[in-house]
């Protein structure tokens, strides 16, 4: 059986998307105890002069352009094809590919582009109705809960329940590799909490979460409210503009891994109160280092979760504001619990074995 992951290919310490780290940590930890498993890096920000140019890496990985997958493919003679970020032309691609080649497809959904559609507009109708058709042909889908299997099944409710797999991701810390006072860098004084919360985006709830935030007075004038994520969206821009005079509110825009990591171990609390999240990378990667967290209880991931190791946020009962506070008040600044669950249940060792064995599944139907 030969395996080929197709994605964007970084090192460990490089990587900010959340899809990106599952393709490239799962495979980084499969190829640890099995040889027959492929890399076909796609070309991102770095395409060479020739952008036809297929490049090889070592005996296992190339970095190319999408047209150079398939010849790939059939010099490898691939069985299984795993794609790990839905991106609308390499989907149809892998279809044609997969129609021709008879290989396995098998697929980590980490967005329902069919309820993003909804809610963010971020995303054409058409979108929506080609994920269906993509999903359709997967041979295994894997999802991360049965609550998004759920979710999955509602927005399209013709795939066969049967065919899709439930693993959670796998997350890791990235070592701090240099040092970076935060409150310094961002001129934050010492009195003061740090809230820190990624992603401006619609389905992130993020205009709720800055309501509930500066019309607290007594919350809004004892902490600052760190905002990690993309500036340059209409979206983005609507948020900046609307809240740019509240001197407490930073937007950051996008951060590297080690401020990143910097900001997890010197923020009070962080914050994720999404409409939706099919897992929620930054809330383990928090947990992972010792945070308390603030999440909405009706996300997914909550439920592999205790009381006493997350907070929950019920819109229809709590007052987002005073929950805060109440969170920030909590004398114990280490959350040992939640970092134990994590690192019990976000292991990459044992979840690379079970997507191994999905791929070792998949191909015994012919």
């Amino acid at each position: 059986m030969n395996v080929l992951f197709i994605g964007v290919r970084k090192n460990e310490d490089e990587i900010i998307s959340g899809p990106q780290k599952v393709s490239n940590f799962l495979y980084n930890n499969i190829i640890k105890k099995h040889d027959n498993v492929y890399y076909y890096g796609i070309y991102e920000d770095e395409v060479p002069e020739d952008p036809t140019r297929v490049v090889i890496i070592n005996d296992m990985e190339v970095k190319g352009p999408v047209k150079g997958i398939e010849s790939f493919i059939k010099s490898k003679e691939i069985d299984v094809v795993y794609f790990a970020r839905y991106h609308t032309s390499i989907a149809l691609y892998l279809i044609y590919l997969k129609f021709k080649y008879r290989f396995k497809l098998t697929y980590t959904v980490h967005g329902i582009v069919k309820k993003e559609a909804q809610i963010n507009k971020s995303f054409k109708f058409y979108h929506g109705m080609l994920e269906g058709f993509f999903l359709s042909w997967c041979d295994r889908i894997i999802v991360i809960s049965h609550a998004l299997r759920d979710e999955l099944l509602k927005y399209h409710p013709n795939l066969k329940k049967e065919k899709i797999e439930i693993i959670n991701n796998g997350v890791s810390v990235i070592p701090v590799r240099e040092e970076i006072d935060i409150r310094n860098f961002y001129g934050l004084n010492s009195e003061n909490k740090i809230i820190f919360t990624a992603g401006i985006r619609k389905i992130k709830n993020i205009e709720e979460l800055i309501e509930g935030f500066i019309n607290n007075s007594n919350l809004y004038r004892k902490a600052y409210l760190l905002i990690a994520g993309e500036n340059d969206t209409e979206y983005a821009n609507y948020i900046i503009n609307k809240y740019k005079n509240y001197s407490n509110i930073k937007f950051i825009g996008l951060v590297n891994p080690n401020q990143m990591s910097n900001i997890y171990n010197q923020c009070d609390l962080y914050v994720q109160i999404s409409e939706f999240e099919t897992f929620g990378m930054s809330i383990v990667e928090a947990l992972l280092h010792k945070r308390k967290i603030l999440i909405s209880k009706h996300l997914p991931i909550a439920q592999y979760f205790e009381k006493d190791e997350i907070y929950l946020y019920d819109r229809e009962k709590d007052d987002l504001g005073n929950l805060i506070i109440s969170c920030l008040e909590n004398k114990e600044t280490i959350n040992i619990k939640g970092y134990e669950r994590a690192v019990k249940l976000f292991d990459w060792e044992n979840i690379s074995e079970e997507y191994y064995k999905v791929f070792e599944d998949v191909c015994r139907f012919k």
